[in-house]
């Protein structure tokens, strides 16, 4: 439930842009921007040509794509810190594209992967990116990182027939399988090459090699210049001064002048219906690559500057929008990217003007510097993308994971597996099946503790309690839905020999409809053997199943329970005036009784012992079951004639429904506790300090006052302060048997307890005991109550107070017949026919 004052952010909000927009121009933080712009765009510039060229396309197209995705997610998207570019996730994926349909086949997919990221982040989809398990996203990293590492080899052995795709390509520029299914037959042929036929050009490799040494030591050395770029500059120096015999850029595709004025790009029209099909499913993984990387690089942009936190659909919404863009300006899909991002805020960064100087300094370096990086080998921006792919795997994650549960360390290897022998979306697919899998059987472990378990203390009121030799108790420990009702099953049908079986659910936290039938089918099972099922203690979502659908109604109200204690005791009391009568011989008043029980009954052997507790509690409550079967309590003899019992919904007054009074007397009378919890109380609770009295409440639904016989004298500003938080109901509950209806009767043991164990005179006892016993006395429960009603209604008379009578024999509360008359305005006759029409309508 929402807070009032709690905003909800919209997917796409450009007022919350406007505001980021303003905030660039700010004289405290344009130096750190555009500092921390020029820092990136320095290592962006190797990055994107060797990710174009990882990708299969023009390194030019690397550049282009950079300048203009960085500038319009920077505009656009939800967070401030992130730099958006060509990817090592999104190369491994387009140039099965590009070997297949051609740079139209990248523009086709990258169109519809842009379309798809929008409508995603107008439908609010950005948060499901915290659904993915840890494990598939560390072994889908580290299929990219393999992925990159591999596709780049040919260029790093020097090996010749590098092919690009260009802007004037159209589809099936090889007419080749697609390139990830057949990994493991490229890897045999790229063995085969430098191997076998010593094809590998050692000048090539020494180049490749050089730049991971510098691109390693740099960094540590120096932060004034990004290590790749000085990796890469180096690398191409030596590559001339030694006349190196390498492939380099301008070897396979020139770079042309830089051309960002849009067109309109040529799209595969002419494929066939199968082809049309494998461009949307390179789409759907476009899309799903390209989000899933984004929202973690905003993520970790998050972590890192630990301030405001990025907004998924919003960001979502700025990445669609330049992927939609993209193809105008002949570049490739483009996501945010985690290294970039994490340099720009190292370097400085505070707003969106950092990546839009970024993409400035890109475009600057691409008009002056384009003669020089055609000189770049091929192997330097190899080994570039050989470091980076080895970077992309996460190996701190994998061992965390492995040792901390080998189980989720096979997700890991499967997830990388499968995404690298077959592609990267069966990786995502196979690995999310594969943790649904191991949940579902996590999950279905239930775990059933027996009473006689000493080893869980939950059950510790069967020590307190004991059972009947024919009752058992079984705690529940764990989820009841279909992938555990089997064990649940079996284990509970296996019991011989069983008069009652309580099932203590308090460990349960969620049930399906499985559970549920399962429910009602052992219930079947064990009525037919003459065996009492009884529940207790089921949470909320599970309880709450069971009444919405029925169940409730089939197991019998009366074999559900919230407090385990009343459910045992409540077992054993009717044991033991049915069947297991021997048993009762050790109460006093059943000497008549024939001691027939079973002698190794723990239940019996506490009867029989001398002052027992339990013996106690049992007599009174069977002597108060046969008193109100036989209407012998004079009590409610001559209290029940002025109360009205709620014994259904239907006897809660029309005027008091959907209220926090019928909340409570729904909760207290019929046991519908509320699952929901309320983020506020809605009631107020005035009653006695006897311990005899107990509701049962929903969590954080009222504040209680006690107060000697429910007299709220001197309280009332207490009432004050617990109405001004907005609270309009307030339930005044007096009881029976209240000592301070005839509180003189106690003088004695009043006197007696300050003089014996505190000190007190006997004249000081007795005079403090007159002094208060005569104020505080209420003499008639439910008129008292009635006239308190009335007085707190006059200093309060924006609240409803009703006046409510707590039965102590059957722990029901009642309302008052004289209060509803005058108050709600229907006769007291009335209502006790229409309760009495509702039971034997029920009955019947």
């Amino acid at each position: 439930m929402n807070s009032a004052g709690a905003k909800i952010e919209k997917a796409v909000d450009f007022r919350y842009l406007l505001k980021e927009w303003k905030s660039m121009f700010s004289p405290s933080t344009m130096p750190r921007d555009i500092m921390a712009g020029i820092t990136v765009a320095m290592v962006a510039l190797p990055l994107n040509l060797a990710l174009a060229v990882a990708a299969g396309v023009d390194p030019s197209i690397g550049i282009t794509t950079g300048i203009v995705a960085g500038f319009v997610v920077a505009l656009f998207g939800g967070q401030r810190y992130a730099i958006t570019g060509p990817a090592a996730a999104m190369a491994v994926v387009l140039i099965e594209i590009a070997h297949t349909y051609g740079l139209s086949g990248i523009w086709f997919v990258g169109l519809i992967a842009g379309l798809l990221q929008i409508i995603a982040g107008l439908l609010r989809l950005g948060r499901l990116i915290s659904y993915i398990p840890m494990p598939v996203i560390v072994g889908f990293a580290n299929a990219i990182g393999i992925l990159v590492m591999f596709n780049s080899l040919g260029d790093f052995f020097g090996l010749p027939g590098k092919v690009l795709s260009n802007r004037a390509e159209g589809a099936h520029v090889l007419g080749a399988a697609p390139f990830i299914p057949e990994f493991i037959k490229d890897v045999s042929i790229l063995f085969e090459k430098v191997v076998l036929h010593g094809q590998a050009n050692y000048q090539a490799m020494a180049i490749g090699i050089l730049v991971i040494v510098l691109a390693v030591l740099v960094p540590r050395l120096t932060k004034v210049v990004p290590g790749q770029l000085v990796a890469i500059v180096v690398a191409s120096l030596a590559a001339y001064a030694f006349h190196f015999d390498v492939p380099r850029i301008i070897n396979v595709a020139p770079i042309p002048p830089i051309d960002l004025l849009p067109g309109l790009p040529v799209f595969p029209l002419n494929v066939g219906p199968g082809e049309f099909q494998s461009l949307l499913l390179y789409s759907m993984t476009i899309f799903m690559l390209g989000s899933i990387e984004s929202l973690l690089s905003a993520s970790v942009a998050d972590g890192m500057t630990m301030s405001s936190r990025h907004r998924a659909d919003q960001e979502l919404f700025g990445q669609g929008l330049a992927n939609i863009i993209m193809p105008f300006f002949g570049g490739i899909p483009v996501t945010g990217v985690i290294a970039r991002t994490a340099v720009n805020i190292s370097a400085g960064a505070k707003t969106r003007l950092s990546a839009i100087v970024h993409s400035l300094v890109l475009l600057l370096m691409a008009l002056t510097l384009t003669r020089l990086a055609e000189q770049i080998p091929l192997s330097a921006l190899a080994g570039i993308l050989v470091l980076t792919g080895f970077r992309l795997i996460e190996w701190d994650e994998i061992r965390e994971i492995w040792r901390g549960s080998k189980t989720e360390g096979w997700v890991v290897v499967i997830t990388t597996l499968a995404a690298v022998a077959v592609d990267l979306t069966a990786g995502v697919v196979a690995g999310l099946l594969l943790t649904c899998v191991l949940f579902v059987r996590q999950m279905s472990s239930v775990k059933m503790v027996t009473e006689g378990d000493d080893m869980d203390e939950r059950l510790s009121a069967g020590q307190l309690i004991p059972s009947c030799k024919f009752v058992r108790t079984y705690l529940v420990d764990g989820p009841l839905f279909f992938g555990a009702v089997q064990r649940f099953t079996e284990t509970i049908l296996i019991t011989q020999d069983l008069r009652a079986l309580i099932l203590h659910m308090r460990a349960v936290t969620i049930m399906d409809m499985t559970g549920v039938e399962t429910m009602l089918s052992i219930h079947a099972q064990l009525r037919r053997k003459g065996v009492r099922l009884v529940i207790a203690e089921l949470p909320g979502q599970p309880l709450e199943l069971l009444r919405n659908s029925g169940a409730l109604n089939v197991l019998g109200a009366e074999n559900y329970f919230y407090d385990y204690k009343e459910a045992l005791l409540d077992v054993n009391e009717k044991l033991l005036t049915t069947v297991c009568e021997g048993c009762s011989v050790g109460l006093k008043g059943n000497k008549s009784v024939k001691d027939d029980g079973p002698k190794d009954c723990r239940l019996r052997s506490a009867l029989l012992m001398d002052n027992s507790r339990l013996a106690k509690i049992l007599k009174n409550r069977m002597d108060r079951s046969q008193k109100m079967r036989t209407g012998q309590f004079e009590a409610i003899k001559r209290d029940i004639t002025r109360l009205l019992p709620v014994k259904a919904e239907e006897d809660i007054p029309d005027a008091l429904k959907d209220t926090p009074i019928a909340t409570l007397l729904k909760c207290q009378n019929l046991g519908q506790v509320e699952s929901s919890l309320s983020d506020s109380p809605e009631l107020i609770i005035g009653m006695c300090i006897d311990y005899r009295k107990s509701l049962t409440l929903p969590q954080n639904c009222a504040y209680v006052i006690r107060r000697t016989g429910a007299n709220m004298a001197g309280s009332e500003f207490s009432l004050a302060l617990a109405l001004s938080a907005g609270i309009k109901y307030m339930a005044l509950i007096a009881h029976n048997h209240c000592i301070m209806s005839d509180p003189h009767t106690k003088r004695e043991d009043f006197v007696g307890a300050l003089t014996t164990h505190h000190g007190w005179t006997e004249a000081e006892a007795k005079r403090f005991f007159d002094k208060h016993a005569s104020s505080r006395e209420i003499s008639d429960a439910i008129d008292f109550s009635v006239k308190e009603a009335r007085r707190l209604t006059r200093l309060f008379n924006g609240a409803r107070i009703v006046p409510m009578m707590f039965m102590l024999e059957d722990n029901m509360l009642y309302l008052v017949k004289d209060w509803v008359e005058e108050e709600l305005g229907k006769d007291p006759l009335v209502i006790v026919e229409e309760i009495e029409e509702a039971s034997a309508a029920s009955q019947n």
